[in-house]
């Protein structure tokens, strides 16, 4: 959960935050100081009193010394407090504001990762995602499944009934997503909405805090290529993609076919498996195109292992264009 690239960014942005926030506060107590020199009296006489108080325990009563000091910050405090209500400023004003109050923008409490981490970390993968692909405009409540109302099946079944069974078994399974979910096989033609919910699930995994890898297959494929032969690191390394709790391969059987890239393609299936971890294929392939153009061991590993969910209907973007 949560990969090391987006906590790694999730501090960096969190240090930064607390970076800021010091600096404005001494900003802050420097122009108030200089301006009500009684409030940088008190803060002088406040910082006294600490380094009184670790020679107390050298007096004669160290207790009452203490109590006395004690009683004295107080009224200092009340002062500052009261010199503060005159300015109409805020009790806080000279504190630093941190972005996140539990862990003061540093990232942990008690050892563990802060929450505020976690959410940043899922902002960034969120954003990661909308930078390569159109997932800002994916969502379960925006699949509108007017589009396949009145169309039937070669066997005269409703495509809508279909459709809305894809879209909601789609966001079941985001909704219950682990690491040990099913692998999932999207396949029908092209516009027919299968990008749309594989992102929509995307995001909701992501969501709930798992490490989501999402490429197209070709520039997956190019990018192992590139670390293959060429010893360049591309987006798409093999570690990062059988180490993520969900891989998502879109449009499967577009890219330009090569025997490496049937390689890839099965030591990506294959490697994940044996990992026991789940894989989201989208492709217009069939099981009979996926084994003519991969071979009959992905062939049957995608029958064997992978949930089928079969898109029908007319091409959602060709409708899209008529309606508008």
């Amino acid at each position: 959960m949560y990969n090391q690239k987006a906590i790694a960014a999730a501090f960096a942005a969190a240090s930064a935050d607390r970076s800021r926030a010091l600096a404005v506060a001494i900003e802050r107590k420097e122009q108030i100081e200089q301006q009500y020199p009684r409030m940088a009296a008190i803060a002088r006489e406040l910082s006294d009193i600490g380094a009184s108080i670790a020679k107390t325990f050298y007096s004669q009563n160290p207790q009452q010394s203490v109590d006395a000091l004690a009683v004295e910050s107080l009224r200092l405090q009340e002062e500052r407090k009261a010199l503060l209500e005159s300015l109409d400023l805020p009790q806080d004003y000279l504190e630093p504001q941190f972005y996140c109050k539990t862990c003061s923008d540093t990232g942990r409490v008690e050892g563990k990762l802060c929450n505020c981490i976690k959410q940043r970390a899922i902002d960034y993968s969120l954003e990661e995602l909308a930078r390569i692909s159109p997932s800002e405009r994916c969502s379960f409540e925006n699949f509108d499944l007017a589009y396949y109302k009145n169309i039937t099946d070669q066997s005269g079944k409703s495509v809508y009934e279909k459709a809305k069974a894809n879209l909601e078994y789609l966001k079941a399974y985001s909704e219950d997503f682990s690491e040990h979910s099913k692998s999932l096989y999207l396949f029908g033609k092209t516009g027919l909405g299968k990008t749309h919910l594989t992102l929509a699930a995307a995001k909701a995994v992501i969501r709930k805090g798992y490490d989501v890898v999402y490429g197209m297959a070709g520039a997956v494929f190019a990018d192992i290529e590139k670390e293959k032969f060429k010893s360049l690191e591309g987006k798409y390394t093999m570690q990062r993609l059988l180490e993520a709790d969900l891989l998502i391969l879109d449009d499967l059987g577009s890219e330009f076919q090569t025997s490496f890239s049937a390689a890839v393609a099965h030591n990506i299936i294959e490697g994940r498996l044996l990992a026991g971890k789940p894989v989201i294929i989208t492709t217009n392939l069939d099981i009979d195109g996926i084994h003519s153009q991969y071979g009959e061991r992905i062939a049957s590993r995608i029958i064997g292992e992978y949930v089928p969910i079969k898109f029908e209907g007319n091409d959602v973007r060709q409708l899209r264009k008529f309606r508008y």
